[in-house]
């Protein structure tokens, strides 16, 4: 008898277990979306369009329609641009010292394509002011990548912006390095974050480590944290001729009329009233892409683990499907790398009324770290509230920090009036846009967590109606 009492309890024992988070089930998502074939994912690339593919059969495959004809993807304007090769080169005295791609430097992601072997000129910050007076032309110039603190009256920082002072005054190539006097300079990243500003097509525009920056300054007389020191106190720009040569070469391939894509599918509830309520549930999807064949960068935290969250949560609720009285949105965003691009415009362009969206939970960076955290909670308290509660159940508090305004691609739908918040881990960024971002460093106990918490939630206002 209890032989049979247990045969008759297995299926019902095996779909209470297939309807949990299984951190074997992420960790397989984010190995295939951060791996070498995906080539770190970055929009306008067959990467990305790979990673639409698995992700959009993933969906298929468990039950999750598309929220439309025109969302299945989601088609975004964008400009697009794939680095395809880079060095960098430094003069010694005797030959030319290589550079070590994703260590020593990197290349921005709107970088311009050409061959320079010039002078390097320091330009402080970058600004017009930095340029007064000083002959660039023909030349690479070397600035720091960002505004004096001095300063309050410059438009924001961006990089297409100081790239281009530098272009107007005849450079060759611009060189961007973190200011060293910083607790905890950045180190040369993947990014295509360039802001507004032309683009310049033949203006190669890359990133050089502290260390590497002042080997380049070593017959200049000044330390790198000197110079800045020198700015800062005096609040006067001090550019030199830093008396080396380098090499740079970059070859990228740019299309002004490129495009990014989201993915939104819906899973429908049951109730016939509250049907027409829906929680949105996203993570982007993209990320910086490669340096050619040299480089990868794979995104595994950034931000795979968001995205193979919102698959796992897009499994979990299918085998719960006939319970669900409001719907579920499901969202892989385009292009948050850029600037939001792929959330600014689905905010403009939703499948149901924006009054319709009881909630979004947006996960980015979720798999490393040592804590959880949720965003946005002072702007929306009962959500934050309900997060709290939730944690506690769960033996798994949150942190007390928050913040209001959004967050990530929170911020766009948020500023539409629709509620929200950003799950998020504490200290997640030591491999932020670096090569090491890999599923070797995820902590999948921290991670799982954190999934467990946005299904937890999820489900009380999807089935249980809180």
């Amino acid at each position: 008898m209890k032989y049979v009492l247990i045969f008759l309890l297995l299926p019902f024992i095996t779909k209470a277990q297939q309807t949990q988070v299984n951190t074997d089930s992420l960790m397989n998502h984010i190995w295939v979306l951060a791996s070498d074939s995906l080539h770190g994912r970055l929009p306008g690339t067959e990467g990305f369009d790979k990673a639409l593919g698995y992700s959009m059969a993933f969906f298929e495959k468990h039950g999750i329609e598309p929220a439309g004809r025109d969302f299945w993807p989601q088609q975004v304007p964008m400009d697009v641009n794939r680095i395809d090769s880079a060095y960098f080169l430094i003069e010694t005295g005797r030959d030319m010292m290589q550079l070590v791609p994703g260590v020593d430097f990197s290349v921005r992601g709107y970088s311009g394509s050409g061959n320079v072997d010039s002078d390097v000129v320091f330009c402080g910050y970058g600004t017009e002011a930095d340029y007064e007076g000083v002959d660039v032309k023909g030349k690479i110039v070397l600035v720091f990548k960002s505004n004096p603190s001095f300063n309050n009256d410059l438009p924001p920082f961006t990089i297409r912006r100081h790239a281009d002072i530098a272009y107007t005054h005849g450079a060759k190539a611009i060189v961007f390095v973190s200011q060293p006097n910083q607790s905890n300079p950045q180190k040369p990243i993947g990014s295509v974050m360039h802001g507004e500003g032309p683009m310049h097509e033949d203006l190669p525009q890359l990133q050089i480590s502290v260390e590497k920056a002042d080997y380049l300054l070593s017959n200049s007389g000044y330390r790198l944290s000197e110079l800045q020191s020198l700015i800062d106190s005096t609040h006067q720009p001090h550019s030199i001729d830093v008396n080396k040569k380098a090499s740079v070469m970059v070859q990228a391939v740019y299309s002004a009329n490129g495009f990014t894509q989201n993915i939104v599918g819906v899973l429908h509830g049951n109730d016939p009233k509250l049907k027409n309520e829906y929680i949105l549930i996203g993570a982007h999807l993209d990320h910086v892409g490669t340096i050619g064949n040299s480089v990868l960068y794979p995104g595994a935290n950034d931000n795979a683990s968001g995205s193979a969250a919102v698959l796992e949560l897009a499994r979990v609720f299918s085998l719960q499907k006939g319970k669900l009285k409001r719907s579920i949105i499901f969202v892989l965003f385009g292009s948050e790398e850029k600037g939001l691009v792929g959330a600014g415009y689905l905010a403009g362009h939703l499948p149901v009324d924006k009054a319709s969206i009881v909630a979004v939970f947006n996960m980015d960076c979720i798999g490393y770290g040592d804590s959880l955290m949720v965003g946005n909670g002072k702007s929306c308290p009962d959500l934050w509230s309900l997060a709290d509660s939730t944690s506690s159940e769960l033996g798994n508090r949150i942190s007390i920090h928050t913040w209001a305004g959004g967050g990530a691609d929170l911020t766009p739908l948020f500023e539409q009036g629709i509620p929200g918040l950003y799950f998020v881990t504490t200290n997640s960024y030591e491999h932020l846009h670096l090569p090491t971002d890999k599923p070797e460093t995820i902590n999948q106990a921290l991670y799982s967590d954190m999934v467990k918490l946005v299904v937890a939630i999820t489900k009380r206002l999807v089935i249980d109606m809180q």
